[in-house]
This record gives C-alpha cells, sequence and structure tokens, in this order.
C-alpha cells in the first residue's frame, strides 16, 4: 500500500482538474433541466390536482 505524502503532492494541481477545466455548459443544463422539471409538474398539477384541492367556486 501506497503511503501518500503531503509534500510530494503540495502545490500541483490534479489531472482531473487540468481535463475538466470548462465545466459551466454542465452547469447551464443542470439549470434548464429544473426549469422544464419546474414547467411540467406545475402542468401536471393544473391539469390533475387543482380541483381536489376545493379552491374552485
Amino acid at each position: 500500500m501506497e503511503k501518500n505524502d503531503k509534500e510530494e503532492n503540495e502545490g500541483q494541481v490534479p489531472e482531473v482538474v487540468k481535463e475538466e477545466a470548462d465545466d459551466k455548459p454542465a452547469g447551464k443544463g443542470i439549470m434548464w433541466a429544473i426549469v422544464i422539471a419546474v414547467v411540467i409538474l406545475a402542468i401536471i398539477y393544473f391539469v390533475f390536482f387543482k380541483n381536489d384541492v376545493g379552491f374552485d367556486s
């Protein structure tokens, strides 16, 4: 089992950070997925459950 010495790796950037430097497009995709999910859930609520709550006159 290899021991990871702190002094040996100090000041170095991990390889994963170098390879995955541009993750901003993934963040935009997550935001669009959340917006689409909220819209779909709102449509399902208004179609199926709005009348069950008792808000209609």
